[in-house]
């Protein structure tokens, strides 16, 4: 009798035991949602620092289209397995595989931006931060420390890698640049197409009309008719409209004589883009700088990554002043040739870093 009420208890014992052993906590929704926190808030800080980096961020990097940005991405953890736990329970290491979902149609959205902005697609650049990826899903395996200090409600989880609040960061800044570059179409063209001669209805009267008395008939014979001949009028070619900030800086250059730079000139919005699509010797500067940084690029993503960056908001605050914005087309040129040619002895690549 004594021997089977102490095996009733051992039994008892080893469930309550279960009830609180580490894998609930590894496992439990609170801590999911934990996680999902800490990624969401480490890609809110890295997309918020980015309202600097462009002439406009503060109204496209906005908290508020941020979140609703990274609230449409669902985050999980699957596999979730027990490694290590401390004497008395509060400190739980386990490992899973952390798995992000982004809806298709941002997926694409993404893609599009990214290279438009002449960078890699989003499932090339997650590859090289060694994180998995198929159709619109993303996975990595993970390791973390779930905290549940004895007597709090709270769980805190601990998570090292940072490679998936960049992923999120990146996606995020995409979705909320394409606004910005009003993008109609994948196919969209850099090609800027001729503008065809525009004849208005003002114009149309004033055609020099000649009139002739004398006409002469197959058999030789003068006929006095009034005849109207129309001069052909020399038109001058219509140019686009230029903003009034643009003006006040550089004289626009002959349509005929226009370079195009290396981005759309039809979707341009800013004033500075604009100015460089009206300007000869910027459209040059923009497209060389365009093909050194895919050089240095290839040779260093991470170092060329600052230099743009850095170039970006350089650019912008330059608003509409050529001067200022060829300077610093000129900069980052030297910059993106030195990182693509280490070897020059004038070039010191490792102090292009900001």
């Amino acid at each position: 009798m004594n021997l089977k009420y102490l095996t009733t208890l051992f039994f008892i014992s080893l469930l309550m035991s279960a009830c609180n052993s580490p894998i609930e906590y590894c496992a439990t929704s609170e801590t999911e949602q934990a996680l999902n926190n800490l990624l969401t808030e480490q890609a809110l800080q890295l997309t918020s620092a980015k309202k600097n980096d462009y002439y406009d961020g503060a109204s496209i990097f906005g908290a508020i289209k941020i979140k609703a940005t990274l609230a449409q991405i669902r985050i999980s953890l699957e596999n979730i397995k027990k490694v290590k736990q401390d004497v008395e329970g509060h400190k739980s290491s386990c490992s899973a595989q952390l798995k992000i979902t982004v809806p298709p149609p941002m997926l694409k959205d993404v893609d599009l931006v990214r290279n438009t902005q002449h960078q890699l697609k989003i499932m090339p650049y997650a590859k090289q931060a060694h994180i998995d990826n198929g159709n619109n899903v993303f996975v990595q395996n993970i390791d973390y420390l779930v905290l549940t200090p004895k007597g709090l409600k709270t769980t805190t989880v601990e998570f090292e890698s940072t490679h998936f609040a960049h992923l999120l960061d990146e996606i995020v800044t995409a979705v909320l640049l394409k606004p910005t570059l009003d993008l109609k179409t994948s196919g969209a063209s850099a090609v800027t197409m001729p503008l065809k001669p525009l004849i208005t209805e003002a114009e149309q009267s004033e055609v020099n009309v000649e009139k002739t008395n004398t006409v002469i008939n197959k058999d030789n014979v003068n006929l006095d008719i009034d005849l109207v001949v129309e001069k052909p009028v020399e038109l001058e070619v219509k140019k686009p409209p230029v903003p009034p900030e643009v003006t006040k800086t550089l004289a626009v250059e002959p349509l005929a004589k226009q370079v195009v730079p290396s981005f759309n000139c039809g979707i341009a919005t800013k004033p500075t883009d604009m100015t460089i699509c009206n300007t000869i010797n910027l459209a040059r500067l923009d497209n060389e700088n365009m093909q050194l940084y895919k050089n240095a690029r290839a040779i260093d993503p991470v170092m060329t990554k600052d230099i743009w960056f850095t170039s970006i908001k350089a650019k912008y605050a330059c608003k509409t002043t050529v001067d200022c914005i060829a300077n610093v087309y000129k900069k980052s040129i030297r910059d993106y040739d030195c990182v693509a040619n280490k070897d020059k002895a004038s070039c010191k690549v490792l102090a292009l870093r900001p």
